[in-house]
């Protein structure tokens, strides 16, 4: 009878343990999706500003209550607007910044691909090879 009451109340420990420890993950997590309004280049999670400390209790409170991540998101972006987010929608202005660099580099790595050959092309004409 001991060793069943033993059990059990290790069994409830390790669920209430495992229960917290998933509660500050999901808070981390979703906090750490958000810049701080007041710090540069922090996000909610790394910032020790009132606002952050503030924000990370929102966000608690709204997990506790069930909230979904993405219903917590939209909350702030509604607050803050899209610069709240740590990693921006790609739309407009954003979507552009993404896809042109890599082209530039694709471009640039075409036209140096194409330099090289004429060089040797020429060489080859010059018989200096």
């Amino acid at each position: 009878m001991n060793n069943f009451f033993l059990t059990t109340n290790i069994f409830l420990l390790l669920l209430l343990i495992s229960f917290v420890s998933f509660g500050s993950n999901v808070v981390y997590e979703i906090s750490n999706e958000l810049m701080c309004p007041v710090c540069q280049g922090q996000t909610v999670a790394e910032s020790n500003s009132k606002l952050a400390i503030s924000m990370r209790e929102v966000i608690k409170n709204k997990v506790s209550h069930g909230e979904s991540k993405e219903d917590i998101l939209k909350y702030f972006v509604k607050q803050y607007g899209d610069n709240i987010l740590a990693k921006p929608p790609l739309k407009g202005v954003t979507l552009l910044l993404w896809i042109v660099p890599p082209f530039i580099l694709f471009l640039t790595i075409i036209l140096w691909i194409l330099k090289v050959k004429g060089n040797e092309h020429k060489k080859k004409r010059l018989n200096l090879f």
